[in-house]
């Protein structure tokens, strides 16, 4: 201590020599640099201040008052646009808010201008306003027009579905009036008439409704591609929806009644590309189109083929009608046919309607508009030709759809009135367009000025700001060089010191005590961490003096505690393992001698006692192996004399069922031959019935070749009325062209009758000679049947006595195999007390053995080692080979 003491008083006195003085001086220079900063900035923003006041009172206002007037074009704009993309009355009444509002911010915009430039722009505000409130007027206009082109749509559809419902109405009635016709006529009618009535009828209105439905369809599906209306294009979605569905009925009834007579996969192909084309609505492709109207074009050539042959069919069904019915049958085609004819007509017709004023409703021009108007007025007037038909019982409907094409206030007009305003619309968005483009030119010429003129002021800004970042440049460079002489004073005078003491302080940390020296002439702060370091160095170094000798003394100690424990560890571990001779006979501290004595009196009793054990259980192991011995061949001898008897009676069992098998089957066979006896004599019966049959068929075929050959006649007199009225249309000139026709495919069809005729009437000889074949061989399967009749009863006779014999050895059998089972079961009895007899003896043996096998896990001092005795695995084994034998 009085070296330290000495040591401090030699210091001399610096006023830099602590560390604290030293940061105060580098501090002090920084804050100087930055203070010259602050005031080079300072300067730099008083002058930019007084350029942007300048600015925000003067300029700016101007730029922003130009802004206003853009920005109230182009929302003016905005209105104008939203104006014309309204498609409802609500959203164009929501647009023209928004005009009001817009027009109203133009002309705010423009009262705030000064008064040279207010009279520049008002006239371009009036005819903004002019224009909007038109185009506001025209789409109203327009809206109104298209609703009450919505409405007649809707009412057209309507009176459609109700007129479709009456003419569906009347084709039931014709139907049942022919088919009442029928009825009164069946008794002379064969099953060609019901053909004709009820099928050939009811498909050939089948394939005309297909027709009209597909034509509705395609019209409607070039229609809606035409449309940019979504109200239109869902009336006409629902309409091709319920045409569709009409026609999918159709389909299934033709399918159904009629698979053979048109295809229909080519029909509903057909449908499938008509729905397809309505689903994609405006988005068709010409490509699409195209398949449109060639599906169309297919599905009508198959239908009118099919059409064709049906009438052919009919033709020929009323042909095959016998001569007494004929005229009944001719005047059900001449009345009825015609009535049903005359609804297809008038069906067709509606179609043409409904399809024209489609084309109306979705034509994009007033000049389309008005070629679809005329196609709907020649509909109209061929609908009003049928007002008389059947009484005017359709006039009033008629005339309701007829008057949805007068030229006054029918469906044209009021679409030529939407498709005008729409254009005068139009007219007027552009005349808006273009003066909102004028006011906002206009708005930005004015902006422009001001623009410049705060271009020239922010050039003044951006030289102040120039030069004060040049002044603020230096002044860092200077605060840099500041900045590192400071940092290298800092490294030299503080950091260096600091990490020495450091390294110094993790010297003493990690055990080095050697001493603690080079810090004399360091700073104030470091110096007094080195001597408290040296003092701290030396109280470590005593403490080690002393820990060294303690160490040593619990050395000792330990060394005795540790030799007692190791003895009586290893005496208890012989003991745990089942010696009995283990003794503790090393010398022990003082402490372990009682433990000692304890222990080996202990072991001494232990070995004593389990002695005795080992010879108690040696007896009873050798007693209980003679009994298990003897009840195992007694339980061996059991079991064979119990499984002999078993397969004795089993064997009685099998042969009995078979005898017993036997028997049933023999009674079984009498009973089949007595049945199949009896079926020969009753078909015996049949065969004379089949004879007979085979001759009426014969005289029926006579009767059918007489027909054939009236109808023949018939087809002949047919092809000459054919020929006849064709040389006089050829007389009347154009006039009888279509009857020519007519008359052309009347002959056809009785040419190709009179070739079917021929054709039935080689069929039916031919059937007439395979049927005399026929009659020839049942009369020889007959003279058959009566041998195997005799043939059957003499072998029933010979099974019943096999199944008399039979039965009379299965009651023998049985009543053996009675007696069989008995005995067997009074020996199963017997095995069954040998098998628990034998079970007891073998569980004696087996505790006798886990008792040999405990004791012999001892090491007994006076007698060596317990005799070896079987195993627990041993025993168990033992145990399982007898129970394999039970």
């Amino acid at each position: 201590m009085k070296t330290q003491t000495r040591r401090r008083a030699t210091r001399r006195w610096n006023p830099l020599s602590s560390i604290r003085a030293k940061m105060f001086l580098i501090l002090l220079a920084m804050a100087g640099t930055s203070a010259a900063i602050g005031f080079a900035v300072i300067l730099a923003f008083e002058r930019v201040s007084a350029e942007m006041h300048t600015l925000s009172e003067k300029k700016l206002p101007e730029l922003e008052l130009s802004g206003q007037m853009t920005a109230a074009a182009s929302r003016t704009k905005d209105a104008m646009v939203a104006v014309m993309l309204a498609d409802t009355p609500g959203a164009l009444d929501f647009a023209e808010s928004d005009v009001a509002t817009a027009v109203a911010a133009l002309d705010g915009a423009v009262s705030r201008l000064p008064e040279t430039l207010r009279d520049e722009f008002k006239p371009d505000v009036i005819m903004v306003q002019e224009a909007l409130d038109a185009s506001i007027r025209a789409r109203t206009i327009a809206f109104k027009n298209a609703s009450e082109v919505i409405a007649r749509t809707t009412q057209l559809q309507e009176l459609s579905s109700a007129l479709q419902a009456t003419l569906a109405e009347m084709a039931d009635e014709a139907y049942l009036n022919l088919t009442t016709g029928g009825e009164q006529t069946m008794s002379a009618v064969d099953a060609t008439l019901v053909d004709l009535v009820e099928v050939k009828f009811a498909t050939l209105q089948a394939l005309l409704q297909a027709r009209a439905e597909i034509n509705l369809i395609s019209g409607i599906a070039l229609a809606i591609g035409e449309t940019d209306d979504r109200a239109m294009q869902s009336i006409l979605t629902d309409l091709a929806k319920a045409s569709d569905g009409r026609l999918a009925e159709v389909i299934n009834t033709l399918e159904v009644e009629a698979p053979g007579v048109v295809p229909i996969f080519a029909i509903r192909d057909a449908a499938a590309t008509l729905q397809n084309a309505v689903s994609r609505g405006r988005l068709q492709s010409n490509a699409m189109r195209q398949d449109v109207l060639s599906a169309r074009l297919s599905s009508d050539t198959e239908l009118a083929t099919a059409v064709d042959d049906m009438v052919f069919e009919v033709t020929l069904a009323a042909e095959d009608a016998s001569t007494d019915s004929k005229n009944a049958i001719q005047g059900l085609l001449t009345n009825e046919v015609g009535f049903l004819n005359t609804l297809l007509e008038i069906n067709t017709w509606i179609s043409n309607f409904q399809v024209a004023a489609l084309d109306v409703v979705t034509a994009q021009g007033v000049l389309q508009t008005r070629a679809a108007a005329e196609a709907m007025e020649r509909a109209a007037a061929a609908l009003a030709d049928y007002k008389t038909f059947d009484n005017g019982r359709l006039a009033a409907q008629l005339e309701n759809i007829i008057s949805l094409a007068q030229p006054d206030q029918g469906l044209a007009i009021f679409r030529i009135a939407s498709l005008t305003a729409d254009a005068d619309a139009t007219k007027e968005a552009n005349a808006t367009a273009n003066a909102v483009l004028q006011i906002a030119s206009r708005a930005s010429l004015l902006g422009s000025g001001s623009r410049g003129e705060i271009a020239y002021m922010a050039s003044d800004i951006a030289a102040a700001v120039d030069a004060a970042h040049t002044n603020i440049e230096r002044l860092l460079m200077v605060a840099g060089a500041l900045l590192v002489a400071a940092l290298l004073l800092t490294h030299w005078l503080v950091q260096r010191p600091l990490n020495a003491i450091s390294r110094t302080t993790e010297r003493l940390a990690d055990g080095d005590l050697s001493p603690i020296k080079g810090f004399k002439r360091t700073s104030d702060e470091i110096h007094r961490i080195a001597q408290a370091l040296t003092v701290f160095r030396d109280g470590l170094v005593e403490k080690e003096t002393l820990s060294k000798a303690a160490e040593e003394e619990r050395a000792a100690h330990q060394a005795e505690q540790t030799a007692a424990v190791t003895a009586i560890g290893n005496g208890l571990a012989r003991l745990a393992q089942g010696d009995l001779s283990a003794r503790i006979n090393e010398e022990l501290t003082e402490g372990y001698a009682q433990l000692q004595a304890d222990f080996n009196l202990t072991v001494e009793t232990l070995n004593s006692t389990v002695g005795d054990m080992v010879d108690v259980a040696s007896s009873i192991r050798n007693g209980a192996d003679e009994i298990s011995q003897a009840s195992d061949d007694l339980s061996r001898r059991t079991e064979s004399q119990a499984a002999t008897l078993e397969e004795t009676a089993a064997a009685l069992d099998e042969l009995t069922a078979s005898v017993k098998s036997a028997a049933e089957g023999a009674r079984s066979v009498e009973t089949t031959t007595q049945d199949a006896k009896t079926e020969a004599v009753k078909n015996s019966s049949v065969v004379s019935s089949a004879v007979s049959a085979m001759t009426e068929i014969e005289e029926s075929s006579k009767h059918i070749a007489q027909i054939i050959g009236v109808i023949d006649d018939i087809a002949f007199q047919t092809n000459l009325l054919a020929l006849n009225a064709g040389v006089e249309a050829a007389r009347a000139g154009d006039a009888g062209r279509g009857f020519a026709v007519v008359a052309s495919e009347v002959r056809g069809l009785s040419q190709r009758t009179s070739e079917a005729a021929m054709e039935i009437k080689t069929l039916i000889s031919e059937s007439s000679k395979k049927v005399d074949d026929g009659v020839e061989l049942v009369g020889k399967a007959g003279a058959a049947l009566g041998a195997i009749v005799e043939q059957v009863g003499q072998i029933s006779q010979q099974v019943s006595g096999i199944a008399d014999g039979a039965a009379s050895q299965s009651t023998g059998l049985h009543e053996i195999n009675i007696g069989m089972s008995q005995l067997d079961q009074v020996t199963q009895q017997n095995a069954a007390m040998v098998e628990e007899s034998t079970a007891a003896s073998h569980m004696l043996r087996g505790d006798a053995a886990k008792l040999a096998e405990l004791v012999s896990n001892f090491t007994v001092a006076t007698m060596g080692s317990a005799p070896p005795v079987e195993t627990a695995d041993a025993q168990d084994a033992d145990m399982d080979d007898w129970e394999m034998s039970a």
